[in-house]
């Protein structure tokens, strides 16, 4: 019988690629991961690493086994929330962790919802950028992570990854309520100054997009990821920015308007792949779809 914890690091070892890496993301020592991934070889019956000078890597039976071990780690978390599902109380903890944005709006009333309907489940919540919490998924140290996706990025498609789309969230132009920047448009914004997400996040990386597309450079004189400073500094008469439609009800003191072609960011929920069946997760993602669908239309009535 093979031990699932010793598959965990085996599953570890192929995405991490060193062990210095899964002794780290497992807060195990280096000794510890190499004493169980030697035991690994010896329930399997097979050669299943290989040194080249002072690096480790799979063999071609390592290999097999590695592609293998999503499967069997889906199978045994689809097995234990159909058990989990034939129980008629939702129950235990649940680790969330979202970026800031929905942390503002969603989370929170989601949250309140599912305790007052389900008082046994606690639920745990984190604030991490998105490529941060995907990989803390994929760790198996969280149960669900919140994600947004703009225009520029491929969509998140993993075989070992569950993603379940939320809403498309139209974006906007958010410029002063009165003074020289003032209801600007798109093309008007050359050489203004403009309050923006760094250019490594997506976000940032899409509005640089977006004002080449519209002929030029964005004059970045303000480089935040915190969207209520930006729409503080905006409200302030320094620049303008650019906000999703789900934070318009934060955004009092500022002229707001559609951008052309209606571009949107994708909000999801990220689990792993066979656990989209356990209980809490299930009762999570219903309750967030729902505040989902009330928030949204109370930011188009701000709107």
């Amino acid at each position: 019988m093979l031990n699932l914890n010793r598959l965990h690091i085996l599953q570890e070892f192929h995405r991490l690629g060193t062990i210095t890496a899964v002794a780290e993301s497992m807060n195990y020592s280096r000794s510890a991961i190499s004493q169980q991934m030697a035991l690994l070889e010896k329930e399997i019956g097979v050669k299943l690493f290989e040194k080249s000078g002072r690096n480790l890597y799979f063999t071609e039976q390592g290999e097999v086994l590695a592609s293998e071990t999503h499967a069997i780690m889906a199978a045994v978390d689809h097995a234990r929330a159909a058990v989990l599902d034939s129980m008629s109380e939702v129950s235990g903890t649940l680790k969330v962790t979202s970026f800031q944005s929905l942390l503002f709006t969603l989370a929170p009333k989601a949250i309140a919802r599912l305790t007052e309907k389900y008082p046994h489940l606690q639920v745990e919540i984190s604030q991490l950028e998105v490529t941060a919490a995907l990989e803390e998924l994929r760790a198996r140290r969280v149960d669900v992570a919140l994600g947004e996706e703009y225009p520029v990025e491929v969509p998140l498609v993993e075989a070992s990854i569950h993603r379940e789309v939320l809403f498309e969230d139209p974006m906007l132009l958010v410029t002063p309520a009165s003074g020289p920047y003032s209801g600007l448009t798109l093309p008007e914004l050359r050489d203004i100054p403009i309050a923006i997400d760094p250019p490594d996040l997506p976000a940032g990386e899409w509005v640089h997009r977006l004002c080449r597309r519209a002929g030029f450079e964005p004059r970045v004189t303000f480089e935040t990821s915190d969207p209520m400073l930006q729409a503080h500094l905006v409200r302030s008469g320094l620049a303008v920015t650019f906000s999703p439609t789900l934070l318009t009800p934060m955004l009092e003191g500022v002229h707001i308007q559609p951008l052309p072609d209606n571009p949107t960011r994708t909000l999801y929920t990220a689990v792993r792949e066979g656990r989209q069946g356990h209980p809490a997760i299930k009762a999570f993602r219903r309750a967030l779809a729902h505040v989902a669908k009330e928030s949204y239309l109370e930011a188009r009535l701000v709107e």
